[in-house]
C-alpha cells in the first residue's frame, strides 16, 4: 500500500490557508503526503484561458508550499494545477485520495450562498472523506478537545463512530458521543420505545447506547468516552458540542457516488454551523463490500 494522500484546495484566500495548515497537521498524524491543488489558474479578475495559463496559479502554489514548510510541518508536499473548475478537480482527485480538505466561511457569511459553494459540492460528491475547516481555526490551540460524534439509530450507519474513535486515539483525546431520541430514528429495535415513558425510556435508550458503543470501545479501549443522552434536537446538540471540540465526525445519507448528493440536510447544515472542523465520512457505493474495521484502519493510518 502506498503512502496516504491528503488533498487541499488552494485559491489564495485566508480560508484556504487555514484549511491547508489543518491538512498539514493531519498529514503528520497519518504519515501522509500533502497535495496542494489549484484550479482555474487565473488571477482574480482575469478570465481563465486553459490554452494559456497565467503565472498566478503556479506562484500561488509555490507560496503555499513554502508556507507549509515554514510552519514546521514534517510531511512530503506536492502540487497540481489544472484548468478544471475547483469542484471537478477536487472531486476527481478524491477518487485516489484518503482525505480532501476544504475551507468554510461558516456562519459569518450568507448561509444560503454556502449551499451552492465549492465546499458543499465537493463534500456532496467526493469519493473519500472530506474535512471542512472553518476560517480562522487554530488547530494547536484546540487539539486537546474531544472528538464529537452521534450515536446512530442503526448499526448499519456506524462507520462515523469507528472513525471518530480512531481520530480521538490519534489525537490523544476523548470521544463525546451524542444521542438524541427523536422520532426520526425510532427504527428496528427502538420502534417499541414509543410506548415507553419516564425513567424506563431513558434506561432503554442508555442500554441501546451501551450496546452500540460496545464493539467500538472494544477496538479502542484506550479512548475515554463521554455520552450525552437527551431528547433535544440532535442538530442543536451537535452544534453546541462543537464549541468545545477539536473535530465533529458526521456520516452521509446516501452512498458515495450518488447521482445528486450523498449529504443529508442535517449534515449539510452542520458543516457550516459547527465551531470546529467537520469530517464527513461517506458510505461505500452499492456493490462495494467494505469491512468497517479495515476501512477505518486504512482511512486513519
Amino acid at each position: 500500500m502506498g503512502q496516504p494522500q491528503i488533498v487541499v484546495g488552494i485559491d489564495g484566500s485566508a480560508t484556504a490557508r487555514h484549511a491547508m495548515y489543518w491538512a498539514a497537521i493531519e498529514c503528520q498524524r497519518r504519515g501522509a503526503e500533502l497535495l496542494l491543488a489549484h484550479a482555474g489558474d487565473a488571477e482574480a479578475g482575469t478570465p481563465p484561458n486553459p490554452d494559456s495559463p497565467t503565472r498566478y496559479g503556479s506562484s500561488l502554489l509555490a507560496e503555499a508550499e513554502a508556507e507549509v514548510y515554514e510552519s514546521g510541518a514534517d510531511c512530503p508536499v506536492s502540487v497540481v494545477i489544472s484548468p478544471e473548475n475547483p469542484v471537478r478537480l477536487l472531486t476527481r482527485l478524491s477518487e485516489q485520495a484518503d482525505l480532501v480538505v476544504v475551507g468554510s466561511h461558516g456562519l459569518g457569511r450568507q448561509a444560503g450562498a454556502l449551499f451552492g459553494s465549492i465546499t458543499f459540492r465537493v463534500s456532496a460528491h467526493a469519493r473519500c472523506p472530506v474535512a471542512v475547516v472553518p476560517s480562522g481555526w487554530d488547530e494547536p490551540a484546540h487539539s486537546h478537545r474531544p472528538v464529537v460524534v452521534t450515536v446512530p439509530g442503526a448499526t448499519t450507519a456506524d462507520m462515523p463512530l469507528y472513525v471518530a474513535f480512531a481520530e480521538a486515539r490519534a489525537r490523544g483525546v476523548p470521544v463525546h458521543a451524542v444521542r438524541s431520541w427523536s422520532r426520526a430514528d425510532w427504527t428496528g429495535e427502538l420502534a417499541d420505545l414509543v410506548y415507553t415513558t419516564g425513567p424506563m425510556f431513558e434506561i432503554k435508550q442508555q442500554d441501546y447506547v451501551d450496546r452500540t458503543l460496545a464493539p467500538v470501545r472494544a477496538l479502542f479501549p484506550e479512548v475515554p468516552v463521554q455520552v450525552e443522552l437527551s431528547g433535544g434536537r440532535l442538530e442543536d446538540m451537535l452544534s453546541q458540542a462543537t464549541k468545545d471540540a477539536s473535530l465533529l465526525v458526521l456520516g452521509t445519507r446516501y452512498a458515495d457516488g450518488h447521482s445528486y448528493s450523498r449529504l443529508g440536510q442535517a449534515t449539510a447544515r452542520l458543516m457550516h454551523r459547527a465551531s470546529c472542523p467537520v469530517l464527513v465520512v461517506g458510505r461505500p457505493a452499492a456493490g462495494d463490500v467494505v469491512d468497517t474495521r479495515s476501512a477505518v484502519s486504512a482511512s486513519t493510518g
